[in-house]
Order: C-alpha cells, then structure tokens, then sequence
C-alpha cells in the first residue's frame, strides 16, 4: 500500500531533506485520476544512420536511425497528448557504443571540438531523462562528460543512476545534484542525480523515477572514481526501496523505475524485491517484447524474428502486487508505449491494451511502400542535416580498402550454439591475438621491454568482450572473402584500448587467469580469451573459479574458490605451464600483451589486477591494421591473408584451445 499520510511520512524524514513553500508547492498533486503515456527506449549504441536493413522479396527494407525515431517519438508525443494523457519520455541507457560512427566523434582525444554526435541527436529529441548505462562510460568519464554536455538544445536536462556516487570523480562532480534528486525545470544546465521529479504541466500530475545501474559495470566498463554503491540485486533493492520512500514522503506517490541491468532477467529479479514501484523500464538486453493484444504485424518491422516476451510482462513485488515491466529492442529500432492509468490516490488501475505496444521505426521507402508499412515516416530534417550528413562524410574517409582477405574470419560473440569470440576459440580472435604479439615485436625495445625468446616467452590475450559486431559478426563484413577497410577495423575494436606488457607472469598466475576466462557457461561471455603463443585446454563439468564483486575503485574483486577447469596450459614451444589440473615446478614466467581494460583487472581478473604492467602506446585496433599491412600483397595491391594460413584457414581456429568434457 502507498505512504500517503503524515504518519507514515515521518518515518522517512531522515531520507529528505526539509521542504521549503516552493518545494511544496512543486510536490503538489492535482489528486486527479491521470492516464500516463511511458515512451522509451534503450540501447542506441550509436546506432544513428539509416543502414540497417532486411532483404525481402519486395527489395532491401531500410529500418531504424536517429532521424526517423525522432520523428516516431514526437508523432506518439502528439498522440498521446491529443488523448489527453501526462508524458514522460525515457532513455533507459546505452545511449552509444564505441564504434566506428562514435569514433567520428573523436572519443579518445579530450581536446576534441568534434560534436558528440549521440548527444547532439539525443538533444533533438522530446527526451525528459536519460538512465546511464555501462556503455556510457566505455571512453572513461571524460567523453561521458563531453557527452552530457553536447545536448546543446535544451536549457535543462537530467542524467541519472541511483547507485552510482560521482562525488569524487571530477568530470561528474560539478554537474551531480547535492540532494541526489533532480526536479522538473528547477536547475539549469545539464545535471547527474539519483532521482528524478517529472511535472505533467498540462494535467498537474507529479510521477517520480528511480533509476539503477547494473552493480557489475566495473568490471565491464571503465567508471573510474566513480562509485558503485550497491554490490548485488537485493542491495540494488534496498537501496530502491529507500529513495521510492523518499519520494512519497515528499507527495509523490506515482514512481517509475527505469533500470539498466544488462538483461530482463535481473531486472525481474529487482523488481520481486521492490515496494511501491508501479512500473520498470528495462535497459540493457536488447530484449524483444510484444502485445498479445496488437497484431504483430502492426508491432514488428518485417522480416524482424520473433519476440522473446509479452509487452508487459507482468511481475510481483514485495507486497504480492503486480508490476508491468517493459522493455525494446535497441538500435533505434522500436519507441516503446505504454499507456498507463491511476487512479485519484495514486494507484495503477490499469493499462490500455489497444495504445501499448513498440512502435516500430521505419523510414519512407518504396520497399516500405510496397509492403504497405503505413506508419512510415520522413527522418527528422534537423537530424539528418546536423548528424547524417557530417558522420557519412566522416566514415567515407574509413571506406577504402585497407587489405583483403582470402579466407572468412569468424568474429561473432558466440553462444551455447554458435561459434563466437565469448565461447571459444575463433580465427578472428587468433587473428586480433596474433596481431598483439606482432606489435610487441616491433615496439618493445622502445618501450625499455627485453625481446620475445626463450628466456622471455611471449603470449597475448583479447577478451572476447572487446571484439565487437558493429560491423557485423564476419571479417570481411560481408561474409565472403574480399576487401577489408579501416572502418571494419574500426568496428570490430572500437574502444581505446592501449596495448600494455604484463611482466613476469608465473604459471600460477597463468592457471589462476584461464580459470576466470574457462569459468564461462556455455552461452559464453566476455571475460572469455582469445590467444596466442600457447594451447590450453579446460573442462566444461568441473568447478568453476568464483570471484566476488569488486568494491571502491577496484576493477575486480578476488579469488573465493579456486577453479579446477584448467588442464594444460602449453607454450609454443613446447614447454608446459600447467599439467594435468596443476602448475608445473620450474614452469617459465612469461609475458602477457593484452588491452589495457583486462589489464587493469576489467572482466573481473583480479590475478591481471596485481601483476605489473608497461604500456608501448599502440592501441589494440592500431595493432590489428599494422598487422594485416604486414601480410605479402596480392595482384590488386592489397595485403592479404592468403587461404593457406593455418593459423586462420578454419573458423574454428587451428586448436590453439580445446574444452573438455
């Protein structure tokens, strides 16, 4: 049941600060019944020009972009307010991803005038709020601060992530809201909070947003001093629970939360644990949803695959009362709607089944045309001229060809049934491993490292999370054999990742660290290594390493049950680290060449944490495109990998790792 009288709200006063008049005067509800319209969506990830597509019968039909889902979200805007209902408008996080569109925006270089074109996109669109995702600080909080600050078409706008604390990162900390709540139209300039306060000026009604994070984002992103203050889902909860209290003791009694917790599972895992929460937004699984109540026909783009869930589902919290939980497939690709009523106390009295559901996000073509999609739509004008028009001539100059290649390299993330970079082992991922080695070769004199050989063996690592498919999930990106540009590069290792040496590794560090990558189920994940300069094998049936979650400002947490599914770890040369399950006496040190994030101990590695490290300044995709100009050239001109190269010749690789029974 909602707090809703003065008993109950003395309770809570240690959680808010005193109310001025004017703070009364803002927390006043109509105390009228109100219908709500929810539009959202989540995970952008830079996704901002029309070149996403299907090949129908009917031709190749353009789906998504920036331009065309703002004019999506400003029709259902007008829609919804010609009803008569409240709006609140939501981006529940990812907002871009490291790219090669993104890095148009120059992300790496501080200095930068270059705008950020996300942000630039995102400000020309009717958002009221965004939700930080783990993306979002994949370029460190420097870019996120250029970022918030590149949404130079409003006066006013709020970031927010409830379990984050910016108070001693300096980037976030001069624009963080002292109360942790931010209120509709009473700050200028742009603001990170915890909370947020919306004001439906037409009807008077007050709704409040609590938001969260996902509490692993150290260990797959790079926050910096920023603070992780909740270490698992039920202390999310708690946390939750404390400031929708806060919220209603201040009158407001309608709350939203909208999460970013890397899939709809944890998010029902948050919610069964809530109290007064009447509706979740979810970000970060991509998460397909759809109506039972609307023709898919209506809902989905054709050619689209099938949905993974009912739009709402529906799930019980604390007190046993129903929850709508709502989420959309990313990319711009589909606005979420939904319709909300309350009643005069502000209880959920229901939803409307014929307005909620995802609209989808298809621009005017003749293919649209043919397949009689009468909800097309003409891109944003302003979009397409102050975003679309400047990236296309920036990743014109990323078009050329680079280098070919004679064989299909297999980049996918992978899954429990196909072949990818987070399961096993891929001739893409040997290809970005051996392109690591290379770069030690040629750089590690001058950075004061001794030379690869006998006495100093050399081996490199890729987590498979930093292999990316914005391109697509083949190198070259049309899934045969041909021409590969710096673009494709771009997109396949995005983020700046410097190469770092890690010295004098002992095979028991070796041991400890191919426990983290093999403690992966068979649907993978990213803290899973793709090699070179070794062959290990693990087993799938015996026990995993368990890690905890890591705290303060660590990367990673440690060891609280040593793994057992390494067997062998073997040098190239033949000299084994590990056999049988066990580190072998008088096993060699090594070097390690790996990307900076794992380095640090991102992926939660807490044995790469402690291990000393010395950067030679290359960044990991710098490395790749040297490599590939160092392979002989063919007839064109254009190095190229030939179809001979064991090495790369299978998708599956050449055996460099094995998993056992």
């Amino acid at each position: 049941m909602k707090i809703k009288n003065a008993i109950a709200a003395l309770a809570v006063t240690a959680l808010v600060a005193p109310m001025s008049l004017a703070d009364a005067s803002t927390f006043t509800d109509t105390g009228s019944p109100v219908t709500l319209t929810i539009l959202h969506n989540n995970d952008g990830e830079s996704a901002l020009l029309p070149e996403q597509s299907y090949t129908l019968p009917q031709g190749k039909l353009i789906y998504g972009s920036a331009a065309a889902f703002s004019t999506v979200m400003k029709r259902e805007i007008n829609s919804a307010k010609n009803r008569g209902n409240a709006v609140v408008s939501l981006y529940a996080g990812d907002s871009f991803l490291a790219s090669k569109n993104l890095i148009c925006s120059d992300p790496a270089n501080s200095a930068s005038t270059i705008p950020v074109y996300d942000g630039l996109a995102q400000s020309m669109m009717p958002y009221d709020a965004h939700i930080l995702g783990n993306h979002e600080f994949d370029y460190g909080t420097g870019f996120l601060n250029r970022y918030i600050n590149s949404f130079t078409q409003k006066l006013r706008y709020q970031f927010l992530s409830g379990n984050l604390d910016f108070s001693k990162n300096a980037d976030l900390s001069p624009m963080t809201s002292k109360s942790g709540q931010i209120i509709r139209a009473r700050h200028t300039g742009k603001k990170v909070g915890q909370s947020y306060v919306h004001k439906d000026y037409a009807s008077g009604a007050i709704f409040g947003v609590v938001s969260a994070v996902t509490p692993t984002l150290r260990t797959i992103s790079s926050p910096g001093t920023t603070k992780v203050t909740t270490i698992d889902i039920p202390a999310t909860a708690a946390l939750l629970n404390k400031q929708v209290a806060a919220l209603e003791a201040q009158g407001v009694n309608k709350i939203i939360l909208v999460s970013h917790l890397q899939g709809v599972a944890y998010d029902k895992e948050l919610v069964a644990l809530l109290k007064n929460v009447d509706v979740a937004v979810a970000g970060g699984g991509d998460d397909l949803l759809t109506s039972p109540d609307v023709a898919e026909s209506i809902q989905l783009i054709p050619g689209e695959g099938k949905p993974v869930g009912k739009y709402p589902e529906m799930v019980k919290d604390a007190n046993g009362v129903d929850v709508p939980l709502i989420t959309t497939k990313g990319n711009y690709n589909y606005l979420g709607r939904f319709d909300i009523s309350f009643d005069a106390d502000g209880k959920l009295s229901s939803y409307n089944k014929t307005t909620s559901y995802p609209r989808r996000v298809i621009p005017y073509s003749s293919v649209a045309g043919a397949l009689g999609v009468a909800d097309a739509v003409a891109p944003d004008k302003r979009i397409v001229e102050a975003v679309e028009k400047p990236l296309n001539t920036c990743l014109t100059g990323f078009a050329k060809p680079i280098a070919s290649s004679q064989i299909v390299l297999a980049t996918d993330r992978g899954s429990a049934t196909v072949l990818g970079v987070r399961t096993a082992e891929t001739n893409g991922g040997n290809l970005v491993a051996d392109s690591f080695v290379q770069a030690y070769s040629s750089r590690a004199a001058a950075a004061g490292l001794p030379a690869a050989g006998t006495a100093n063996p050399l081996v490199a690592v890729q987590n498979g999370g930093g292999i990316r498919q914005g391109g697509g999930t083949t190198l070259p990106t049309t899934g045969v054999v041909g021409a590969i540009n710096r673009g494709n590069t771009f997109d396949l290792l995005p983020f700046d990742n410097r190469l770092v040496a890690v010295t004098n590794v002992s095979a028991t560090d070796m041991k400890e660290i191919f426990e983290r990558s093999c403690s992966v189920s068979t649907s993978g994940g990213g803290q899973f290594l793709q090699f070179s300069g070794m062959k290990v094998s693990c087993s799938r049936t015996e026990s995993a390493t368990v890690i905890s979650t890591p705290t303060g400002d660590a990367y990673a947490g440690t060891i609280t049950t040593p793994g057992k599914r390494v067997k062998e770890i073997t040098l190239s040369d033949g000299r084994a680290l590990v056999k049988d399950g066990a580190v072998v006496a008088g096993a060699p040190a090594v070097t390690i060449v790996t990307n900076q994030f794992t380095a640090d101990g991102g992926d939660n590695y807490p044995t790469f944490q402690k291990l000393t490290k010395v950067g030679f300044g290359i960044s990991y995709e710098q490395a790749l495109y040297d490599y590939l100009l160092s392979f002989a050239k063919n007839s064109a001109g254009l190095p190229e990998i030939p179809a001979s190269d064991a090495r790369y010749s299978k998708t599956t690789g050449e055996g460099r790792f094995t998993w056992l029974p």
